[in-house]
């Protein structure tokens, strides 16, 4: 009775779709959103991340130095693993995961020339109550207060977290340990029913020349989803340079699919090599998020999303650059959602690209005039959403801070 009880719930359990719900940096609560999650962890948290703060003033670390995680931590109630690449130096980044270390997390880095740039986490994996984290965003109050970012919310979705924890599990594997040797159990990433609904790329197989028949190229994903789209494609990602989406991109407005692509101040620089394929057709509306006369001081205010949707129907999003870099030299994860569970979120991405297109559109009028007037005044402007044109204009009457 026990094993058919339990075959039910398994069968149950794999055809049971969970939700998803989407945040946005710079307005939403995302780190306290996710310091929630690892507070109510009860067996297993494991993250894999780019870069994250280690001081007191991040809710993530709050919720790791609180007294409910640490007693779990110390009963053994609890684990919590982290593979870990580091935005600094050598010395910064080992400072980080030592002060990580101290709180109970066993850390490891891949210690490869190739870069693990994911920025996810699954949280209970082997439990029913599992849940993953992941997004374009850094763990950093820099991204949270200042960058345009989004991070998905998964609750019991099962093909999500079976992929995310095999994707961690593959990295762990092939890490390197950072400081003591902690004594923590492998996580079975669960078993699933295919959701059609959802799909999870992965880059390292390829990158780390290994487990070739899971192999896959980040690219082809993006421009499956732009060959497929028919009527509109809205874009908001750091970077746009490869080629094969390019082509794609201007072979959608070709068709007579409406494409707005909005870039980060960074893209902007080389976008004259690029012309091509962005400033030609008439279907194809360019802007940039701008802010700064010294375009190379591009850091402040990153539109730093990577996220895509066609037709208002199917939808990605995910730590990769549209770059050269970010297919071949990183470790990357695309996630592509549609049907019933992407109308779960793709309202809001719609909502939040239509937001940061206009941002601040209203004031550049002023913008321009003050500094005509007074070109040697700051550099810095109001954050807005400008097409190529816009941008060259008002770059050329502030040239004291090129």
């Amino acid at each position: 009775m026990k094993t058919l009880l339990f075959a039910l719930f398994f069968v149950a359990a794999s055809f049971a779709h969970g939700k998803v719900e989407v945040l946005f940096h710079p307005h939403d609560p995302t780190l306290q959103q996710i310091s929630q999650w690892i507070l109510a962890s009860q067996s297993t948290v494991d993250i894999a991340m780019y870069n994250m703060e280690t001081n007191d003033s991040s809710p993530v670390i709050q919720a790791l130095r609180s007294s409910d995680v640490q007693t779990k931590l110390q009963k053994g109630q609890l684990q919590i693993r982290l593979i870990f690449e580091g935005y600094g130096t050598p010395e910064e980044n080992s400072k980080k995961m030592a002060a990580l270390e101290i709180l109970g997390v066993d850390v490891r880095f891949l210690g490869k020339a190739i870069k693990v740039h994911h920025k996810f986490a699954v949280i209970d994996a082997e439990l029913g109550h599992h849940r993953v984290v992941t997004g374009s965003a850094n763990w950093s109050l820099t991204s949270y207060r200042n960058y345009n970012e989004n991070i998905l919310f998964f609750t019991q979705e099962l093909e999500a977290t079976s992929r995310y924890q095999t994707e961690f599990n593959r990295l762990w594997k092939h890490a390197q340990k950072f400081g003591a040797d902690t004594a923590t159990r492998a996580v079975a990433a669960p078993a699933f029913r295919d959701n059609s609904n959802l799909e999870v790329f992965f880059n390292s197989p390829r990158t780390l020349k290994q487990d070739q028949h899971e192999a896959s190229r980040l690219t082809d994903q993006v421009v499956r989803l732009i060959t497929e789209a028919k009527k509109e494609i809205f874009v908001a990602s750091a970077r746009v340079r490869l080629k094969p989406i390019l082509e794609a991109l201007l072979q959608a407005g070709e068709r007579g699919v409406k494409v707005k692509i909005l870039l980060s101040q960074d893209d902007f620089m080389d976008i004259g090599r690029r012309a091509q394929w962005l400033l030609t057709n008439k279907n194809i509306e360019v802007r940039v998020k701008f802010y700064n006369l010294h375009v190379a001081n591009y850091m402040t205010y990153q539109m730093h999303n990577k996220f895509m949707i066609a037709d208002q129907e199917r939808m990605v999003s995910g730590s990769f650059n549209w770059s050269e870099s970010s297919e071949n030299k990183h470790i990357e994860n695309l996630i592509e959602l549609s049907g019933p569970l992407g109308q779960e979120v793709i309202p809001a991405y719609v909502e939040e690209f239509v937001h940061l297109w206009d941002l601040g559109r209203a004031d550049y009028a002023n913008t321009l005039e003050k500094v005509t007037q007074d070109p040697t005044s700051s550099c810095a402007v109001a954050p807005m959403s400008l097409n190529v044109s816009e941008v060259r204009k008002l770059l050329k009457v502030g040239k004291s801070c090129q």
